[in-house]
């Protein structure tokens, strides 16, 4: 969807017609609300995951399989660089080797910082060539990958990607430069959803607590 179209459907949120007698919020301000909005939007949407709820309106978010490079080997791991645009894992595996055994294909799981010393000791939770698994730990715009004695060869990355940035021609940016248009990729249900967040920070910064209400109820309604 065109920016500066999602902009006027804005306007029509926070006003009940689009004109300028009410609530005219700068573009340069919409932009970094929407962008802003939309991360968030993002993160609650994959947060629901664990609650079973239908998440086809993210498809087009979900990256999959996607080749890794290799940044740096170590004795016990080996780390990859994740993608620009990287939100969220949702799966990997990696190709190995072992002994004669080649291009065998094992499982990812992701584990947290906090449970990995004790993930690692534990000779059933750790890398597990036999049940074709092995712990990972994501930091930085890094995975890093552990194994003990089978040698990874290959990482397939499957993710949920970041938002498109939207922008609109017409202002000044803070770093000096003109701005451009930049439209969403995000589906048109997805769009007017973040556009409720966006309506309720800007009638909060207007201070139209009664908006700010109507725009929360239909947010906690939402799929």
């Amino acid at each position: 969807m065109k920016s500066l179209e999602i902009y006027k459907r804005l306007l029509l949120k926070i006003n009940k017609n689009d004109s300028n007698d009410g609530i005219n919020i700068p573009i340069s301000h919409f932009v970094l609300l929407f962008n802003t909005e939309a991360i968030r939007w993002l993160g609650e949407k994959l947060s629901k995951e664990g609650d079973n709820i239908k998440l086809d309106q993210l498809d087009t978010m979900l990256e999959t399989d996607v080749k890794l490079t290799l940044v740096k080997k170590y004795d016990d791991s080996v780390e990859f660089q994740l993608p620009d645009n990287f939100y969220r894992h949702a799966s990997s595996f990696c190709i190995v080797d072992k002994g004669d055994c080649k291009g065998v294909k094992i499982f990812n799981f992701d584990k947290k910082s906090l449970g990995l010393t004790s993930t690692l000791a534990d000779d059933f939770s750790g890398p597990q060539f036999d049940f074709e698994e092995t712990p990972i730990l994501i930091t930085k715009k890094k995975m890093k990958i552990f194994f003990d004695d089978f040698k990874i060869q290959k990482v397939f990355l499957t993710y949920y990607r970041m938002p498109t940035a939207i922008d609109i021609a017409g202002y000044i940016t803070i770093d000096g430069s003109a701005s451009t248009d930049i439209d969403s990729d995000l589906v048109p249900d997805s769009i007017d959803e973040i556009l409720n967040r966006v309506a309720v920070e800007v009638n909060r910064q207007y201070q139209d607590n009664e908006s700010v209400a109507l725009r929360k109820d239909a947010i906690n309604t939402e799929p």
